[in-house]
């Protein structure tokens, strides 16, 4: 290309939407481009907002072997041994207070802990259970504890984050009184349970800082970062990376922030994104 590039070391690839598409499945294509970056000498990590018992199983088919940055960047977990590198936790306080709001909108919150190398979740009792939460819920069931809501959060450990699943006529109901919290927050339309999710976090904390974090912990600068994504959870990574790459199924906010807007995930997006700034062959 004409233009200069920066030398990129770290490669941060989104999942739902990015790496995976509309069958949940990475292409061959995809999976032979990230090969050869990691051949090449590249870093690849996985950002996204899963936890890491959602994001375990795709990183060991990629053969990623390096901390994964999870749940919008508040929790990062060393891959395959399970180990935490950091956390960014959200003030109980102000956990408690979002759950007051969405409990006020008939929103079941779910509160997520990291507790040693497990992760939990935290929720009121059934009254707010809707089709999208208890899909949720039912992934991994060993781990959800339920709680009065009054007791979600107040005394209890500062939490990862606090989550909705939600209508986006509800969710939009709650977001002012949300925003108004000394919070960070991120809106997804549509996300992968089918419905509106709300995120709100430790007001530090984003994919972004998150993967500020695991640049550091690799010596790495974050001119030197690629990041690749496709909702709006990924708008401050694709900011502030060296190269920040838009999927081109994403909405056309993300792609106003990005550097490159790629081609679509059912194109393999994510293998041209490669090809053209780290492979750089014709």
């Amino acid at each position: 290309m004409a233009l200069f590039l920066p030398k990129i070391r770290l490669l941060a690839i989104d999942i739902d939407g990015t790496l995976l598409n509309p069958q949940k499945q990475i292409t061959p294509r995809t999976r032979e481009a990230i090969r050869a970056a990691r051949e090449a000498g590249i870093i690849v990590t996985l950002a996204t907002a899963r936890r890491y018992r959602n994001t375990a199983p795709i990183a060991t088919e990629l053969d990623v072997d390096i901390p994964l940055v999870l749940c919008d960047g508040s929790l990062a977990m060393h891959h395959p041994d399970a180990n935490v590198l950091y956390t960014q936790l959200l003030d109980a306080t102000v956990a408690q207070q979002a759950v007051d709001v969405m409990v006020r909108y008939g929103i079941q919150p779910a509160i997520h802990h990291i507790n040693g190398t497990t992760e939990e979740t935290w929720t009121g009792y059934e009254e707010f259970d809707n089709e999208w939460v208890a899909a949720y819920f039912s992934v991994f069931p060993e781990y959800i504890r339920r709680l009065n809501y009054a007791d979600c959060c107040n005394g209890q450990p500062d939490p990862l984050r606090v989550v909705a699943f939600a209508s986006e006529e509800v969710v939009n109901a709650a977001l002012p009184e949300v925003a108004a919290l000394p919070c960070a927050w991120n809106f997804t339309r549509r996300g992968s349970y089918g419905t509106a999710e709300l995120a709100v976090m430790n007001p530090l904390c984003s994919k972004a800082s998150g993967v500020a974090l695991l640049a550091q912990h690799l010596d790495i600068a974050m001119e030197e970062v690629m990041a690749i994504g496709d909702n709006f959870n990924d708008v401050e990574m694709l900011e502030y990376a060296g190269i920040g790459v838009a999927m081109g199924n994403a909405p056309a906010e993300v792609k106003a922030v990005a550097s490159w807007v790629a081609p679509n995930v059912e194109q393999d997006g994510v293998a041209a994104a490669i090809k053209e700034f780290i492979l750089q062959t014709a």
